[in-house]
């Protein structure tokens, strides 16, 4: 993991490189499939998510990601009303399993994944030219590579019992969210 350091000046310096990066060059960091932590550089308070937001936003073109309703009812419910806090926990709920689901695709297509220190291109040298064919996973994608006896750390297993656990737990926290909802439509609230 990288460790980016923020200064009061907005600047980010990447001490793994040891050098000060754009937001452009962190994203790509990021595309290569390294993952970063980004820190204040005086406090030492965690600023990834921000800079992550940041970048989407600015640098992906995330703008799109959010209907002009939703930023509206966002703001217009406030920060201290009981739609607002449902309403932020329903899409967090929402952004967390796409999260999840996202993850088990790229475990279902681990050939797509970037790998850190890869250069970040469209498409990997070792993936099969077509996708959609069946593969037989004991056959190289690269027959020159050499092959790998066993699962590499942190497996796709590993991150699939992880994912898997981090599913129920958001199964059980819908099931509880719609338990609420229907004891208050009971009740006439």
């Amino acid at each position: 993991m990288r460790l980016i350091k923020k200064y009061s000046n907005r600047r980010l310096y990447d001490t793994s490189a040891s050098s000060y990066v754009n937001l452009d060059e962190l994203a790509a960091v990021v595309r290569s499939g390294e993952e970063v932590q980004v820190v204040d550089a005086k406090t030492g308070d965690d600023l990834t998510r921000p800079v992550l937001v940041q970048i989407v936003m600015e640098v992906q073109g995330g703008l799109d990601l959010f209907p002009v309703g939703l930023l509206h009812r966002i703001i217009r419910y406030g920060t201290d009303s009981p739609f607002h806090r449902m309403g932020m926990k329903q899409m967090a709920a929402g952004l967390e399993l796409l999260d999840v689901q996202l993850m088990r695709f790229e475990r279902q297509f681990e050939w797509m994944r970037p790998q850190p220190g890869a250069p970040a291109t469209n498409q990997n040298p070792g993936a099969p030219q077509n996708p959609g064919a069946p593969q037989n996973p004991g056959t190289p994608q690269n027959p020159g590579a050499p092959s790998n006896a066993g699962p590499p750390p942190h497996s796709a297993e590993q991150r699939a019992s992880t994912v898997d656990g981090e599913l129920d737990a958001l199964r059980s926290r819908l099931a509880g969210l719609e338990a609420r909802l229907r004891s208050g439509d009971a009740s006439g609230h």
